[in-house]
């Protein structure tokens, strides 16, 4: 069992398929870069991205956490290295874009690997549209059943950063209530 204060780190994983801008949002969010177009480039494995960012609580309260965000390759060639990659996680953000062919058909693989399969709960993944500037109309994604019950947002880096932005820190805060919930009980199986 490892112990840390909620209030210093994060461990969250991004995972989804190439080409769905996961890498760009990575960054955005860590702000390690601006956003400026650049050359696709597909992640090779795993990418670490250590940063301090806010996290909004549901009562409208917001703190800092440390935060590390593995930005994971989705090419299947890595897949030897996703059990180590997937130990001790907080919090899995699926990325994809509606626009590639079987992304959105495909997330339930994704999650049922990175979610269902480490236990995590339904609150500790966030599903993210990202809809880059080329994506076509906006048009709804059918989802399977088990991924349809996931909070699912569509964010868009060039019309709306901020919110984007904002959506990273309200599913920080929602996984900082859900690891304290976590520790509590912890705490209480210890009393007892």
């Amino acid at each position: 069992m490892s112990y840390y204060s909620l209030d210093t780190f994060f461990f969250v994983l991004i995972i989804q398929f190439q080409q769905s801008g996961k890498t760009v949002l990575s960054n955005f969010v860590a702000e390690a870069t601006d956003l400026a177009g650049s050359e696709y480039r597909p992640t090779q494995g795993v990418r670490i991205l250590e940063f301090e960012s806010a996290s909004l609580e549901s009562d409208g309260q917001s703190s800092t956490l440390d935060v590390e965000l593995w930005d994971c390759s989705g090419d299947t060639k890595f897949d030897e290295c996703w059990p180590s990659i997937m130990t001790n996680v907080n919090g899995v953000l699926l990325v994809y874009n509606h626009d590639q062919p079987n992304h959105a058909t495909d997330l339930e693989m994704w999650f049922t690997t990175f979610v269902a399969q480490q236990g995590l709960k339904e609150s500790q993944c966030l599903v993210i549209n990202n809809c880059k500037p080329s994506t076509s109309e906006r048009r709804k994604t059918q989802l399977s059943p088990a991924v349809s019950k996931l909070t699912h947002v569509n964010v868009n880096l060039e019309e709306n950063a901020e919110g984007a932005r904002k959506e990273f820190q309200m599913f920080l805060g929602q996984l900082r209530g859900a690891l304290s919930a976590k520790r509590d009980q912890e705490e209480l199986s210890i009393i007892q």
